[in-house]
């Protein structure tokens, strides 16, 4: 698992907000903007069109649920970015070469052999790094702390993407880890078209549980919301038997947003590539 001290404070955070998770499910919020905490992850390069993602313990919803409803992309990086390079501290041609996430997969202490170093961190149950051939990738160095991590290389980065910029004044430059100008590591496609329903507008944004999944029997124990004006109730998350059976079902989505196909995508607005994105260049 990658753990950085970002996503740390943000499991605190998540923490914090559990302790005030109101006793039924409000529908105040619905339909304000939110950042999925996935997008404090370097390393995430971003959702898929096909798919779905319900964060219910988001502490920015009142509602506790941050839904991103078949989106591509990342939220906080509108126009995508290919893959930046990497870089060594100290090994030159780069001047600003700075880290970008971490690699230490969880362990138990009383087995060392689940770590390819055979050390397994007792106090932090985690897989110490013993040289580079422990890490992801010849691109990662393992550092005098255990941990592997990777650089990437801003001498030509011209600053950070901003969603409420427009595609003019974030084209070329990168996705950056919100709230800081540490660089995201990985190619991110750009967003749906504007018109499509499926860019971040119209498909990630605050939500609630409005009813069960399609063939299953009513839940008279949970409190669901009724939709406010302008949104609908719809089924995001069948119930396929996996997870938690109380987050499947409807949700509250934008009127006229429902997936129909990965033709919903429309022309991307930024990167490009017919391998990982959806839709059109």
């Amino acid at each position: 698992m990658t753990r950085s001290i970002l996503s740390g404070l943000l499991g605190l955070l998540s923490v914090v907000a559990m302790a005030s998770l109101p006793s039924a499910c409000e529908s105040g919020g619905v339909g304000d903007p939110c950042l999925p905490e996935d997008e404090y992850d370097p390393q995430f390069a971003g959702f898929k069109v096909t798919e779905e993602n319900i964060e219910s313990r988001s502490f920015q919803c009142q509602t506790r649920i941050c839904l991103v409803n078949h989106f591509q992309g990342r939220v906080s990086c509108p126009r995508g970015q290919e893959a930046p390079p990497t870089c060594k501290p100290g090994e030159g041609g780069c001047t600003d070469c700075r880290p970008s996430g971490t690699y230490a997969p969880d362990c138990d202490p009383a087995k060392p052999e689940q770590c390819l170093s055979g050390v397994c961190d007792a106090a932090g149950s985690f897989c110490r790094c013993g040289g580079p051939q422990d890490c992801p990738s010849a691109d990662w160095v393992c550092g005098d702390n255990g941990v592997c991590t990777l650089h990437i290389c801003r001498d030509n980065i011209k600053g950070c993407q901003d969603p409420t910029k427009s595609a003019e004044e974030n084209e070329g430059k990168a996705c950056c880890v919100p709230g800081t100008e540490d660089p995201v590591a990985s190619p991110v496609c750009g967003q749906c078209a504007g018109d499509s329903n499926r860019n971040a507008e119209q498909a990630v944004y605050c939500s609630c549980r409005c009813g069960v999944a399609e063939g299953e029997d009513e839940d008279p124990n949970f409190n669901f919301c009724e939709c406010p004006q302008g949104f609908e109730c719809a089924e995001i998350r069948p119930n396929v038997g996996l997870g938690d059976k109380n987050i499947t079902g409807k949700y509250c989505i934008k009127q006229g947003s429902q997936f129909r196909g990965e033709q919903d995508c429309g022309q991307v607005q930024g990167r490009y590539n017919s391998e990982q994105c959806e839709g059109s260049p």
